[in-house]
C-alpha cells in the first residue's frame, strides 16, 4: 500500500492547528477582544498561562491543550476502527469509556454544561440517543461540544461531504442531540472533508460548511430535539460576509462577534469559526490567531477554524515553533496519528 504523503501533510496540518488553536485560545476564554489586548499586553500570538480568574481553565499552564483537543484526538483514534458501524451507540461507548478510564471529573471545569451532564449518564449505561435529546431548556444540548470534536470525521472522509455529514450527526447524538448542535457539527465536519480535496479553496470549504449546516439542521429536526435557535446556515453566511468586509483578522473577529456572537452556543461558535477561517485566507497561523483573539469561547473557535485551515494548506504552513511547543508540552504524536489516519483512509477506498 502506497502512503499518500500529501494527505498525511493535510491531516497533520489539521491536527496541529487544532492543538495550537486550543492552547493559544484558552487564556482568552470568556474575555472580550479588548480585555484580551489589555490583560495580555496585546493580541495572543504566543502561549500563556490561564489568568487566575479564568472560569474554565484556572491553573492551566502555557501551551496546554484542553478538552477541545482531548476529545478531538479521542475521536481521531475512534475513527481508526475499521469494523464497527459508526452510529450514535458507537460514539456513546467511545465517550463513556474515555470518560471513565481518564477520570475526567479531574478536569471537569473545562467541559461545557451539556457534555458534563451527558458523560455521567453515558458512563451509567443510558441510551445515547435518549441522553442527547434530553432536556427541557433551549440551551441544553445547544452548545458547541459536538462541533468542537468532529474534525476527525471530516479527516476520515476526504472529499466526501455527504459521508462526513452523516457521521457528524451520529457523533453529535450522544451528547448534543438538538437540531442546532447537529447543524454546527455537520458544518465543521463538512468543511474539513472538503478541505482535503486536492483542488479545495477557501470558498469551496466555506460552501461545504454551508451545505453541512443546511443538511445537518434538516436531519436534526427529524432525529433530534428541536429548540428555538437561529438558523446556522444563515449565520454562517453572515459570518462570511463580515469576514470579507474586514481589513484584517482582528477586525474580522469584531465584526463576526457583532453579527453572530462568539459564545458557547453552537449557532454562535460554529459560524464564527467559519468566518474566522475565511478571514484567515487559508493560513493556519492567521486563522488560529484570529480565533484565539475573538474572545468568548475562543479556544473552541480557534480549534474549529484551525482544523479547516490546516487541512486546506497542510503541515508545511503551520508555525513550527508553536507546533513543537504544543507537541512537547502535551506529549502529542500528531505526525504518527496522521500517518495512521491516511493509511486507514487508503484501506477504505
Amino acid at each position: 500500500m502506497t502512503l499518500n504523503l500529501a494527505m498525511v501533510k493535510k491531516i497533520e496540518g489539521s491536527l496541529a492547528s487544532i492543538a495550537i488553536g486550543d492552547a493559544l485560545g484558552f487564556p482568552g476564554h470568556d474575555l472580550t477582544q479588548e480585555e484580551i489586548a489589555r490583560r495580555f499586553n496585546g493580541p495572543l500570538t504566543a502561549f500563556h498561562d490561564a489568568l487566575p480568574d479564568n472560569p474554565y481553565h484556572e491553573g492551566v499552564t502555557a501551551g496546554s491543550i484542553t478538552d477541545d483537543t482531548m476529545m478531538t484526538l479521542l475521536f481521531a483514534e475512534a475513527m481508526l476502527d475499521e469494523t464497527t458501524p459508526k452510529d450514535a451507540y458507537f460514539f456513546g461507548r467511545v465517550l463513556a469509556k474515555w470518560a471513565k478510564e481518564n477520570n475526567i471529573w479531574k478536569i471537569s471545569p473545562m467541559f461545557g454544561p451539556t457534555t458534563k451532564a451527558s458523560l455521567q449518564q453515558l458512563i451509567d449505561g443510558a441510551d445515547p440517543i435518549k441522553v442527547g435529546t434530553a432536556g427541557t431548556t433551549m440551551i441544553h444540548g445547544s452548545s458547541n461540544g459536538a462541533a468542537m470534536r468532529v474534525a476527525p470525521i471530516g479527516l476520515m472522509c476526504p472529499g466526501d461531504v455527504s459521508r462526513a455529514i452523516q457521521l457528524a450527526v451520529a457523533a453529535s447524538q450522544p451528547t448534543h442531540g438538538t437540531q442546532t448542535a447537529i447543524a454546527g457539527a455537520c458544518a465543521i465536519a463538512a468543511g474539513v472533508a472538503e478541505a482535503l480535496n486536492e483542488n479545495a479553496t477557501v470558498f469551496s470549504v466555506a460552501s461545504a460548511c454551508l451545505r453541512g449546516a443546511q443538511e445537518g439542521e434538516k436531519i436534526g429536526e427529524k432525529v433530534g430535539r428541536v429548540v428555538p435557535a437561529p438558523n446556522t446556515r444563515v449565520r454562517i453566511e453572515m459570518a462570511i460576509e463580515a469576514a470579507i468586509k474586514a481589513k484584517d483578522i482582528f477586525e474580522a473577529g469584531r465584526l463576526i462577534t457583532d453579527c453572530v456572537g462568539n459564545g458557547l452556543p453552537s449557532y454562535e461558535a460554529a459560524p464564527a469559526a467559519v468566518g474566522i477561517f475565511v478571514a484567515g485566507g487559508g493560513c493556519p497561523e492567521n486563522t488560529v490567531i484570529g480565533g484565539a483573539n475573538i474572545g468568548g469561547d475562543s479556544d473552541t473557535i480557534a480549534n474549529m477554524a484551525g482544523a479547516m485551515a490546516g487541512a486546506l494548506t497542510g503541515i508545511d504552513t503551520v508555525p513550527l515553533d508553536l507546533y513543537r511547543s504544543v507537541s512537547e508540552k502535551n506529549n502529542l504524536k500528531l505526525h504518527d496519528l496522521a500517518v495512521r489516519m491516511a493509511q486507514s483512509q487508503s484501506k477504505r477506498k
